[in-house]
């Protein structure tokens, strides 16, 4: 990926809401390498997954900031696929 950029072949299934039903790795290298915007395969079917929100981090040990940083990652990659 950082050699060839995101495969349009592999694009990440969302829901009508955005949220991903699957493919959250290749989100996570794509966040980390500073790729602003993913190819996406919008699916009808709405996804079922527990609440991911900063709770569910934290317990798992991530920090408030490095969260903050995956919100702000999250949206600016949202917003360039609704574009």
């Amino acid at each position: 990926m950082a050699m060839h950029g995101f495969d349009p072949q592999f694009a990440v299934p969302i829901d009508p809401a955005g949220e991903l039903l699957d493919g959250s790795h290749r989100v996570a290298c794509a966040l980390a390498l500073g790729i602003e915007s993913i190819p996406v395969n919008r699916k009808p079917n709405k996804v079922w997954a527990p609440d991911w929100g900063m709770e569910w981090y934290a317990a798992n040990g991530m920090q408030q900031d490095d969260f903050e940083r995956l919100c702000r990652d999250w949206q600016v990659l949202n917003d360039s696929n609704n574009s």
